[in-house]
């Protein structure tokens, strides 16, 4: 325990020094970085509230913007498909919270990793964790236009036993009243999930390994390289966030989807 403690002070304090470089914006970084998160994002990840904790990956992009002198807007988004248009058409500089696929490769650029990322099949109890051979037979509750979906869709599981739905929220809330079996989710969401509602259990992953990472327009390179400059000279302290606003059980479940 006592190493965390040193670890969590170590990166409170490289932040803290983050803080004290900032002056005037960096040349060639817009003054103001316009952050799209999805309205659904949660707290723990990406908090839209002035006051209290705000997130993991927001808590990475402030300590950015002080960095660099910048000013960051959020830019609540409230369909998650709606993001990668919005950057595209100039509504924003930085997707947060997104995993980086080669389909969308295609169309934006990604930071370096910031989290791992995995899908897996999720129920509830008193319904058992689904296996591969069972999810196809099950209805399965998705998200249209994400990589939960698109996982989905790649283990096989029908059209007809897809059911969508526009948000995390109104997924989850379908698995709690029945009217799906199983959601496919990532693995970091599924963790921040079970903390708010323990009858969730992990079933089969699903593909392989993945990222999660921030998203630029593939022309804005000075963006991309300041970010991925920073998340290389702060690893110490998003080792100390992680385990802030993670629990130990989603720590090891991170840890076993790499295997």
């Amino acid at each position: 325990m006592r190493s965390w403690v040193i670890l969590g002070v170590a990166g409170a304090m490289i932040l803290s020094a983050a803080g004290a470089r900032a002056g005037n914006p960096t040349p060639g970084l817009p003054p103001t970085l316009r952050v799209l998160a999805a309205a659904d994002e949660m707290p723990e990840m990406f908090s839209f509230e002035e006051k209290g904790s705000p997130g993991f990956e927001r808590e990475l992009l402030e300590g950015f913007c002080r960095v660099h002198g910048l000013r960051m807007e959020v830019v609540q988004v409230q369909a998650f498909d709606r993001l990668i248009p919005m950057l595209l058409d100039g509504q924003g500089d930085v997707i947060t919270g997104i995993i980086d696929t080669p389909a969308r490769r295609q169309r934006v650029a990604f930071s370096s990793e910031i989290l791992p990322g995995r899908h897996l099949a999720v129920a509830r109890r008193p319904r058992p964790a689904p296996r591969t051979a069972e999810l196809l037979g099950l209805r399965v509750g998705v998200i249209p236009g994400t990589s939960w979906e698109q996982a989905a869709v790649d283990a096989g599981v029908p059209d007809a036993n897809r059911v969508g739905f526009p948000d995390t929220n109104a997924v989850l809330a379908g698995l709690s009243t029945g009217r799906v079996d199983a959601v496919v989710m990532d693995l970091v969401d599924f963790a921040l999930a079970q903390k708010h509602d323990p009858e969730l259990v992990a079933g089969v992953f699903l593909g392989a390994v993945t990222s999660g990472a921030f998203a630029a327009r593939p022309g804005d390179t000075r963006l991309l390289a300041a970010l991925n400059s920073y998340l290389q000279g702060t690893r110490q302290a998003q080792h100390a966030l992680v385990f802030r606003y993670l629990s130990a059980d989603a720590l090891s479940l991170i840890a076993l989807a790499r295997e």
